[in-house]
């Protein structure tokens, strides 16, 4: 396939070069750049609020909102004709002679509509178009999440990165010619339209009260929860009633709870995240038929961070996916014994940045569902699936990761549960704070070819919380954790 890259010689930015290194790593094409000129790019009190940024709290990670050097290809001349152009000006009308790919946020140019996002601290919705001899069709509806919304410079950032991530995933669809639905426009969100300077000075506020916070003890963080079960197997109904707060001692937190149950006896697994070390390890505790708990003990640690201890059983024993995405691996270890003692069985995955893996046996196939991260980009967003014959595997990426992006119910928050025959996964919505709220979302199409789920419902936290971010439950016992002051 020829593809057509149209590009602004004067405002060319780094985000533009990641599309064009990624395109280029797409097999059988030949690429030409077109010049063109940039419409609704960044304007001058950008850059001097990065500038400021980069002064006042040495903010990184700008290179993508920065100019950047022209790419090494041709320049399209003569009788060249594209079967594709890629407009990264957004000033392209269109020849009639090729499709052409192009990206917007919230209904405006890229760069305008995510820097108007970033200082209304909102969530912005991203929309690759297709245009085909004058019509235009939505391919795919992103709302993509940023890490750190009191940085501009890095906010930025990582929106242009999933934008150039974006635009290079649908255009490998399309020389795949995989088949991509007509999606209806998003809708365009309301705006403040705060200034560079009103978003500086709210910034500088926040900061100044964290770090207040944090000097006199009151910076608040995660911890566990749980209570008795009451409940069938319906969709849980999470509220505060009953629930008790695993203490802890002030030098560490936990997260990330998994409950097991075997011979009579009841397990919760956790993060235990000690602030001296600064790096997570999987610690247990046992909580008798009385409600009496453990303090949790420290099971399994390796020399990278461990969280989110997803456990199953297969072929008479219990194995531990544990997130070890600090070595870009997805590990599997097994009970030697159970539930103390956890040996490598084997690596699953390798060279992948994934979090929270989750297996879910569905027929005769395993899914793995995890929270995927490209370069630039968040961890909060995107859903990415493997498939296997087996726990062991081997795996297999979907084609179409990932399947999803979207910061409201992309991450796995737990155990998928079983419901009158329905598959209804626990989700994050990162939408402001990571693990800001837990959310329900029902599979209604898990296939070798597509994937779609419904969000049902959405747990909130209460009191002085503002974040709930896992559902797990066994036999007998509920767990969650929240994010709050420490009690």
């Amino acid at each position: 396939m020829r593809i057509d890259i149209r590009l602004d010689p004067a405002e060319l930015r780094g985000w533009q070069v990641e599309v064009v290194a990624g395109l280029r790593a797409l097999p059988e094409c030949e690429f030409r750049i077109s010049k063109g000129r940039a419409t609704g790019g960044l304007p001058k009190s950008a850059e001097t609020l990065f500038w400021l940024e980069r002064t006042l709290f040495h903010a990184e990670h700008g290179a993508l909102a920065t100019h950047a050097g022209w790419p090494d290809l041709p320049i399209a001349e003569g009788d060249w004709n594209p079967d594709l152009r890629i407009d990264l000006c957004g000033d392209d009308s269109g020849d009639g002679e090729a499709d052409i790919l192009t990206i917007r946020c919230d209904g405006e140019p890229l760069e305008a509509g995510a820097l108007a996002a970033v200082l209304d601290e909102r969530t912005p919705c991203f929309e690759t178009v297709l245009a085909i001899e004058g019509a235009s069709r939505v391919l795919s509806v992103w709302r993509p999440a940023v890490e750190n919304p009191r940085s501009a410079t890095a906010a930025l950032g990582m929106l242009l990165g999933r934008a150039a991530h974006m635009l290079v995933h649908d255009a490998a669809r399309l020389v795949e010619g995989i088949p991509a639905g007509t999606l209806a426009a998003a809708p365009v969100p309301p705006k403040r339209n705060r200034s560079a300077a009103g978003f500086l000075a709210a910034s500088l506020s926040a900061r100044v009260q964290h770090r207040i916070e944090r000097q006199l003890g009151r910076a608040p963080n995660w911890f566990v929860a749980w209570r008795e079960r009451t409940g069938g197997d319906e969709l849980p109904v999470i509220t505060p009633s009953g629930f008790r707060r695993l203490a802890d001692d002030g030098q560490r937190f936990y997260a990330d709870p998994f409950l097991w149950e075997h011979d009579g006896k009841r397990y919760l697994f956790v993060e235990e995240f000690p602030y001296a070390t600064g790096k997570g390890v999987l610690s247990l505790s046992e909580i008798d038929g009385d409600g009496k708990i453990d303090r949790p003990r420290v099971i399994f640690e390796t020399d990278c961070h461990l969280s989110y201890p997803f456990l199953f059983e297969h072929e008479g024993a219990h194995w531990m996916i544990p997130e070890t995405s600090a070595r870009r691996t997805v590990e599997l270890y097994r009970a030697d014994p159970f539930p103390d003692r956890w040996t490598l069985h084997s690596v699953l995955l390798e060279n992948v940045d994934l979090g929270d893996a989750t297996l879910q046996k569905v027929g005769d196939i395993w899914w793995m569902f995890a929270s995927s991260r490209e370069r630039w980009t968040s961890s909060w967003d995107a859903l990415s699936l493997y498939r296997a014959p087996s726990p062991f595997g081997p795996w297999e990426p979907h084609p179409g990761n990932p399947v999803m992006v979207d910061l409201h119910a992309a991450r796995p928050a737990g155990r998928i549960l079983e419901i009158g025959g329905r598959l209804v996964r626990p989700v994050q919505n990162c939408d402001g704070l990571y693990g800001a709220a837990l959310g329900f979302a029902e599979i209604r199409t898990l296939t070798s070819e597509a994937y779609a789920q419904t969000l049902s419902a959405m747990v909130l936290p209460w009191g002085d919380n503002t974040g709930l971010h896992t559902f797990n439950r066994s036999a007998s016992l509920e767990v969650i954790d929240l994010f709050g002051p420490r009690g």
